[in-house]
């Protein structure tokens, strides 16, 4: 599991960071909720762990970024002293998946952050349809207009993520992260990957579903115009 976290208590995150290592978790760090845009902006995460009380913007304004600004769906688990009821229903509301009051157990905070990411991953429906497109998740088939399309393993996995991003956006480090987990190739071969992706899945047709996105990253979506690299 890879975590980001944003904490501005430094002690505190110390042993957070010490504990998931130890768990054999990866996490990187941040204390502010712009800096953690950034890394998000660049980098794949199975969850974040998101401190309330931030310098600058606050975890609940963070989180509403998260949720619409890089429209990620990644699993949020909210970290605070505020214990009245209003905070907790702001938090839902900016897009959190969990709230965990300060102080609290580690154990406590794995086993959630485990539960979360669990729901996320099966969270996917066996049947994805976006327009005429549908890809069966449960039998690994693609579809487009009835006929089906047999896709190279790597282009497969591709579309997997841009589905599970659906209707967000999946970053370049996303989808790399997906398909060669730690060990992306030197070349920038996704590119190479993508263009065999779209010839098989959206050329044959007359509308586009598969767009990269400047600034963004990729995603399936049945809109037009959006401006693409």
């Amino acid at each position: 599991m890879r975590l980001l976290l944003i904490e501005d208590d430094t002690d505190l995150a110390e042993n957070v960071l010490d504990f998931f290592e130890l768990n054999g978790c990866t996490a990187d760090y941040c204390s502010s909720g712009e800096a953690a845009l950034e890394l998000l902006h660049d980098n794949h995460y199975d969850a974040i762990i998101l401190d309330i009380n931030l310098p600058g913007i606050d975890g609940f304004e963070t989180c509403s970024l998260i949720r619409h600004k890089l429209r990620l769906n990644t699993p949020i688990l909210m970290l605070t002293a505020r214990t009245m009821l209003d905070d907790k229903l702001t938090g839902f509301e900016s897009g959190t998946d969990d709230y965990l009051a300060k102080p609290f157990e580690l154990a406590e905070l794995r086993m959630r952050l485990s539960a979360l990411v669990r729901r996320s991953k099966q969270g996917m429906a066996d049947l994805f349809c976006i327009e005429d497109l549908c890809v069966d998740v449960e039998k690994g088939t693609v579809t487009r207009g009835g006929t089906r399309i047999d896709l190279p393993p790597i282009c497969y996995a591709i579309l997997m993520k841009l589905v599970e991003q659906y209707p967000g956006y999946a970053t370049k480090e996303e989808i790399e992260y997906a398909v060669w987990k730690d060990q992306p190739p030197l070349t920038d071969s996704l590119k190479v990957h993508f263009y065999t992706l779209r010839q098989l899945v959206d050329k044959p047709f007359s509308r586009q579903l598969i767009h990269s996105v400047r600034g963004r990253g990729y995603l399936i979506s049945a809109e037009e115009n959006l401006l693409e690299v």
